[in-house]
């Protein structure tokens, strides 16, 4: 399976981590920096536009145009962490390097692609990656190490002996059905976490906005299209299998998002309420 750019040679593949979490209290003040660069306002939903790194030497200077970045990350909360994912395959289209910021900016085409929320510690312990010279190559992540955080084997980018078995996982990946968690941010958002974690501890693949929704809104609450944004989770909530509605005392108000996907869901036969204890 080519998954590299038209008209460019077997691309390599390359393995990075960026790390994740559920923001509890967002910032307000106007003056906060952007998460990232500034963008179109419905940028980054239906695929990433870019990835950075401030490696100067190692695997992320032998990046190409054609070539492939799996980003993977982990979930944490202040109510423990999900089990590390695969958040997105960027195929790199164009390579910037900024000598004073210092840093480098892969540009995504349009065949990169966000995953969805799934349990990734089983092909994530089937990777070997290459060493600097590219002649030896190393578990990236020995079995029995498993109970340790994915980011301490990612620190800095890694070289993929082989993709093979992400290629594989994705494939997987695409026939599983995924459920929705639908919920009210200002007081679900606890429980949204814990349904998440619940329904991967099953196998599950999940759509939960805190991981699929670009980071720039999901941990920066930055300025988006609410056309795009509105759009977007209609679209995904239909191609879900099952919605799980997290019916907390504010889930059901009007005007709010958490309503409007309840009541598409209901229209469509797929949800599922989920008590809220306490």
């Amino acid at each position: 399976m080519y998954l590299g750019e038209p008209n460019v040679k077997e691309p390599r593949h390359f393995i990075h981590y960026v790390p994740r979490r559920v923001v509890v209290h967002f910032p307000r003040d106007p003056r906060a920096l952007w998460f990232a660069d500034a963008q179109h306002a419905s940028a980054g939903f239906r695929r990433p536009v870019f990835h950075k790194t401030r490696s100067q030497t190692g695997a992320a200077t032998r990046v190409r145009k054609g070539d492939v970045i799996w980003i993977v990350s982990q979930l944490d909360s202040p109510w423990g962490r999900l089990p590390p994912g695969i958040d997105a395959r960027l195929c790199v289209r164009h390579i910037e390097r900024d000598g004073d910021a210092k840093e480098i900016r892969f540009e995504a085409s349009s065949r990169s692609v966000w995953l969805p929320l799934a349990d990734a510690r089983s092909v994530l312990a089937d990777l070997r990656t290459l060493s600097a010279q590219g002649r030896t190559s190393t578990p990236l992540w020995p079995h029995e190490e498993l109970g340790h955080r994915i980011g301490h084997y990612l620190q800095s980018m890694r070289e993929l002996e082989s993709a093979a078995p992400l290629i594989a996982w994705e494939k997987k990946l695409a026939r599983r059905p995924l459920s929705f968690v639908s919920y009210r941010i200002c007081d679900g958002t606890k429980h949204a976490f814990l349904k998440s974690k619940e329904l991967l501890e099953q196998g599950r693949a999940v759509f939960w906005d805190r991981w699929c929704l670009p980071r720039r809104l999901a941990e920066r609450r930055e300025v988006v299209s609410d056309a795009a944004l509105d759009r977007y989770l209609m679209i995904q909530l239909k191609a879900c299998a099952t919605v799980f509605g997290i019916e907390s005392p504010l889930y059901s108000e009007p005007s709010s998002y958490s309503a409007k996907e309840g009541a598409a869901a209901r229209h469509l036969g797929t949800y599922r309420s989920v008590g809220v204890a306490g």
